[in-house]
């Protein structure tokens, strides 16, 4: 049995009057940074089911133009879920295979970091509280 939305009782529509099965697919989630063979990329928000793809898009497409340094900064991020989470560690087991690298930014008492610490994905990261150590680490900054 086909189920259309028409099939339905679940509700078609959000609080401002559009569909909340809409994705808007031109979401910019992200803000890159490149300098040699190293992407600082800054992410906005969410890093969720609905944004995981286009990460994901622009992660891969980071790769191919050989890039195998990531500085990710979660700063700005206030929601996250397992979804979100798979395009950072797809990047981790690629950049592992070239040696490369990814750091995270996310300050102490973020609560992604508290996140990141309990799921121990801390322990497969990276993790720093600033821009300017993730650099100071890739020696793109003097100590």
């Amino acid at each position: 049995m086909m189920i259309s939305s028409l099939d339905t009782d679940l509700p078609s529509q959000g609080m401002r009057g559009q569909s909340m099965y809409d994705i808007d697919l031109n979401l910019n989630i992200t803000s890159v940074e490149k300098l040699h063979n190293i992407a600082i990329v800054t992410l906005k928000e969410r890093m969720d089911v609905f944004n995981a793809p286009l990460l994901m898009q622009e992660l891969n497409q980071l790769l191919d133009d050989g890039i195998i340094h990531f500085v990710i900064d979660l700063s700005d991020i206030r929601v996250v879920d397992a979804d979100g989470d798979y395009p950072l560690l797809h990047l981790l087991k690629c950049v592992q295979e070239v040696d490369g690298s990814v750091s995270l930014v996310c300050p102490m008492g973020n609560p992604i970091r508290v996140f990141y610490e309990m799921m121990r994905l801390d322990t497969l990261f990276d993790m720093v509280e600033t821009l300017d150590i993730a650099l100071i680490r890739l020696e793109m900054l003097p100590e």
